[in-house]
């Protein structure tokens, strides 16, 4: 299935186009819980940062994905790698994702590029910043419906607010 995510909203690629809505975010989008709706404006999904019982690093950090119910559909926590130096820290480039039980390994190819793959290595959904017409190309497997899709590209986005946030603590540690 091929996608176009634009302006919070999630669209269907049809004949190479833009067809139907599928899915939006909730304005305003400056909040760190994230509201996915229906496009009948019905809330479907939230996704949200919470913290690890017990500990304020942020690296003990768990995104979570979840129902109206509060039912956790999709879990995921960052992986920090040493080899990845970010100005003196660590920075995150992986997240392990867990739906239906399943695990899933969402990468950060860059901070324009994330891939997913699941428990056989095999590409289940593709991110791609499109640098000719703005927004997101994603392409997915049909296990995940638009709204997980939605709540997966807003982990990318937490992945990499995470590590400008990492980099920031750095600096100032340094002053």
């Amino acid at each position: 299935m091929k996608y176009l995510i634009k302006t919070g909203k999630l669209y269907q690629i049809d004949n190479g186009r833009p067809g139907a809505k599928l899915a939006c975010l909730k304005p305003p989008y400056y909040p760190v819980k994230k509201t996915i709706l229906s496009p009948d404006g019905r809330i479907k999904l939230y996704a949200d940062i919470k913290s690890c019982k017990g500990s304020e690093r942020i690296r003990d950090q768990l995104y979570i994905l979840s129902d109206s119910l509060n039912q956790t559909i999709l879990s995921g926590s960052p992986v920090y790698n040493r080899e990845l130096l970010l100005l003196g820290g660590i920075a995150a480039n992986q997240i392990k994702l867990t739906m239906d039980h399943r695990p899933y390994n969402l990468y950060m190819k860059s901070c324009q590029e994330y891939c997913i793959m699941d428990e056989n290595s095999c590409v289940a959904a593709r991110l791609e910043h499109n640098p000719k017409g703005g927004g997101w190309l994603v392409e997915s497997d049909p296990v995940f419906t638009p709204f997980i899709l939605m709540g997966i590209f807003i982990f990318c986005r937490y992945l990499d607010k995470n590590n400008e946030f990492l980099t920031e603590l750095e600096n100032h540690s340094d002053e």
